[in-house]
């Protein structure tokens, strides 16, 4: 188990190369986000996928995927509509998370059929997804237990079954992330988080509300 200091952004290129590396060997990392500690791996990782199960103690975890760029989501998404790529303009990076169709070739361990895609606005987890491609991320917290909001709080829940840790300070808690499906032909809306109705309804005039859902 290593902590890597990722506090001052002039110096972690080192920190998230080596965290890169980490990944694409299979091997798990705690990284910080913008509402907690996610633990994170490759998402075309068996071998990583496992390890995150395993160190959640569930077997059932929820995890999206985490992209560097709108271009990554045609690799792994199927049928992005025009109201989707608006959003993804609009919003992306940032507090909005897409629910797409999955591209039904994809040799990777998250199976449904539908998943969820955001592009990051932290940079360190902006500059893990460019290093290294798709992320598959889900909060760092055991079964039971709440999401960590610091290295600290995540190492007494995790300790060596994660095998490197990002220490940027404390997560930020911002609000959790706005969810709109975009699988069928208006998108709609599942979830509001930090990206409000309001705003999305002004890039996207056919969102379906809870209220007309």
């Amino acid at each position: 188990m290593t902590v890597l200091d990722c506090l001052d952004p002039s110096a972690r290129g080192g920190q998230i190369a080596t965290a890169a590396t980490a990944l694409r060997r299979g091997r798990t990392v705690v990284a910080p986000g913008e509402s907690s500690y996610l633990l994170i791996c490759d998402a075309f990782s068996v071998a990583g996928f496992a390890q995150v199960v395993h160190a959640k103690g569930k077997d059932d975890v929820a995890m999206s995927a985490l992209v560097a760029s709108p271009g990554t989501a045609d690799g792994i998404a199927t049928g992005i509509s025009r109201q989707a790529r608006d959003l993804m303009q609009a919003f992306w990076p940032g507090q909005l998370t897409l629910r797409m169709r999955q591209q039904p070739s994809l040799a990777w361990p998250l199976t449904a059929r539908r998943i969820a895609v955001r592009m990051p606005l932290h940079p360190v987890l902006l500059a893990l997804a460019a290093e290294v491609g798709p992320l598959a991320v889900s909060t760092a917290n055991r079964a039971g237990l709440p999401p960590a909001l610091t290295v600290a709080e995540a190492e007494s829940q995790f300790d060596e079954d994660v095998w490197l840790y990002l220490d940027a300070g404390p997560s930020p808690q911002w609000g959790r992330s706005t969810v709109v499906d975009v699988t069928g032909s208006d998108p709609r809306l599942l979830r509001e988080g930090d990206v409000t109705q309001e705003q999305i309804l002004g890039v996207c005039a056919s969102l379906l509300t809870p209220d007309v859902i």
